[in-house]
Order: structure tokens, then C-alpha cells, then sequence
């Protein structure tokens, strides 16, 4: 089978959907079927997505034409996660290939064969399709976590207390700069913190996250995108971290978390975290007293540990890969 997705990710836009459609290519080149990007970005495909997949450098990430063109006669099922694809747009794609849809809002009509939504509030949206309606994957079930992760998930996260190791990862790339601001909220505290410098992350942000770290008394290690994530989250007692595709990382690991939505396509995720109990969620304008408040809390407080522990890896599994997987196996065309 031969898949083609059609994905961006770096710097000014995040790495999500990069991420997400990369454990997809993944579970798709292990069962020996070839994968494509068609991408405005290549480099950052390479930089993120399995060594496997070859890439089509397209020209606009609105523009359907080209992508329409090489799917027609490629194509056994085409994979869209971009915001920009509209109904239109997906609609010029579905007429000449099967495709399946990656989206986390209603912002869009739908014209697709399959609607992924592996979000908390999933299956509570209303959305508008455009014609038939695709057949419908809503909820955590159908997440599309990284191979890494799903192999700790399985296991039962280290247990200490009090808590002696915690993790900052704001994103690939850290658009807002709030990384420095989360390692001065550890001043103080007796941990040692991982604070990660995702591949987007400026030689700037870098120098000033180093600097910070410096400055406070926690152990804080600053490693830039380091091929161990996973295991650092897992082996955390906690994270402070964006309301993005890593909270649902984390849940699964089994890690309690601080959450902070910093865009606006995050606040779904964040109002999902505060109705249903699963993180310590600050607001958007959260300065380094609401982290730090954050963060003692966790310290102090076992019993609130030990239940998002056990909260989060009953509600993510790590199966969703392959229930989509398989679904765009029975799509293909050939």
C-alpha cells in the first residue's frame, strides 16, 4: 500500500502534526507499506518523522492542485492533518483518492472516507459534513502516540515520595518563550529537572533557557531534543508542559501534569483537563508564581500524585496507532 500524507510542521507552526502523523508513518512502514509526505517543509519531516519516508516538496500549504495531482496516480489512501485544509480542499483530494482526515476542532466542513479525532473532547463536537459521512474515529482510543511511548505505557511508572525528578518540554519550538519562566518557578525545590530544548528552539532560547538554569538552585539539565524523551517523561514524577499533543503523552506514561494552553487551538484541550480532573491547569497569562504554586503542590501532595498517575494510563492506551492503522488498510484503493 502506498500512503501519501499530507502534513507541515516547524518552528512558526509546531511540530504536532508532524509528530502524530510521524508514529502513523512509523506503524505504517513496519507493516511494509510505503509512505510519502507531501510537505511545504521537507527539512522538517526529516528532522522529525521516520527515516523511511520519502518526501514531495509541494509549494503552498493551501493550494490542493499539486498534491491532487501526484495522489491520483500514487496513492492508495491519502492521510490530511493541516489546518488549512478545508472542506474544499479536502474534497479536491477525496475525488481521486481515498483519504482520511486528522483534525482536534470543527473549524473546518468535512469531506472524508475517515475523520480522526484522538481528543479528549472528541466525541462531544458537532461536525458538519459535506456529503456522506466518514466513518467516525473520536476519542483517546484512536490516539496516535509514538511507538516509544506506547511500549512505557504498558508499564507501571516509578513511584517516589517525596518527588525527586520533574521535565519542562514546552513544545518543538516554544513559540510563547516560557520555558525560562517555568525553571525559575524550581528555584528552591530540591529536584532535578530536565528541561528540554525542542528542534525548534532558537540558539537565543537556548542561551537564555542555559542562563536561567543556571541561576536557580534546582538541578535543572538543559538537553536539546534528545532521542530519550519518552523515557525522561516516564521516568518523571511530574511535568510542566503546553496543553498540546504532549499532554496526552503524559497521561499515558502515567505522569501528572501542569498544563498551560499557550495557543488558541489548545484551550479545548486544557477545558478538557479541568472537567475531568487530569491535570493542575494554569491560564494562559500564568506567570512564574502560578507555576511555582503549581509545582509545590505536587511536591507536597502524594495522594494527588498517585491518583493522576493511575487516572491517566487507565484513560490513554497506547493502541490507537494501529486501530488507525488498520482502518486506513481498509480504505486503500490497492
Amino acid at each position: 500500500m502506498y500512503v501519501v500524507i499530507r502534513a507541515d510542521g516547524g518552528p512558526e507552526i509546531g511540530y504536532g502534526h508532524l509528530v502524530r502523523t510521524g508514529a502513523l508513518a512509523s506503524e505504517l512502514l513496519d507493516r511494509g507499506h510505503q509512505v510519502t509526505y507531501a510537505t511545504t517543509k521537507p527539512e522538517h519531516v526529516r528532522e522529525v518523522c521516520p527515516a523511511g519516508v520519502d518526501t514531495l516538496t509541494i509549494p503552498s500549504r493551501e493550494d490542493p492542485e499539486q498534491v491532487r495531482e501526484f495522489i491520483r496516480d500514487h496513492a492508495g489512501v491519502t492521510v490530511v492533518d493541516s489546518y488549512l485544509a478545508d472542506g474544499t480542499y479536502q474534497k479536491r483530494l477525496g475525488e481521486v483518492s481515498p483519504l482520511v482526515v486528522i483534525a482536534d476542532d470543527t473549524r473546518h466542513r468535512i469531506a472524508a472516507d475517515v475523520l480522526v479525532n484522538g481528543n479528549l473532547y472528541a466525541p462531544d463536537l458537532e461536525y458538519d459534513v459535506i456529503d456522506a459521512e466518514p466513518t467516525w474515529c473520536l476519542g483517546p482510543e484512536y490516539l496516535l502516540l509514538r511507538q516509544a511511548i506506547a511500549e512505557y505505557a504498558s508499564m507501571d511508572p516509578p513511584w517516589r515520595d517525596p518527588p525527586t525528578r520533574a521535565i519542562v518540554t514546552m513544545g518543538g519550538s516554544d513559540i510563547v518563550g516560557l520555558t525560562p519562566t517555568v525553571i525559575r518557578a524550581f528555584d528552591g525545590f530540591d529536584l532535578r529537572v530536565d528541561a528540554v530544548v525542542g528542534p525548534g528552539f532558537s540558539t537565543e532560547q537556548e542561551m537564555e533557557i542555559g542562563d536561567t538554569a543556571d541561576d536557580v538552585s534546582a538541578d535543572v539539565h538543559v538537553v536539546r531534543d534528545p532521542d530519550d524523551l519518552p523515557k525522561r517523561m516516564y521516568q518523571a514524577d511530574f511535568a510542566v508542559t503546553t496543553a498540546s499533543t504532549t499532554t496526552y503523552e503524559l497521561l499515558a506514561l502515567g505522569t501528572p501534569i501542569v498544563s498551560v494552553p499557550v495557543i488558541d487551538n489548545q484551550e479545548l484541550i486544557a477545558e478538557a483537563l479541568r472537567q475531568q480532573n487530569l491535570a493542575i491547569v494554569l491560564s494562559r497569562d500564568a506567570e512564574c508564581r502560578s507555576f511555582r504554586t503549581a509545582i509545590e503542590k505536587y511536591c507536597s501532595d502524594s495522594s494527588l500524585r498517585h491518583a493522576r498517575q493511575n487516572t491517566g494510563q487507565e484513560l490513554i492506551t497506547g493502541n490507537g496507532i494501529k486501530r488507525v492503522a488498520n482502518m486506513i488498510y481498509k480504505k486503500s484503493k490497492y
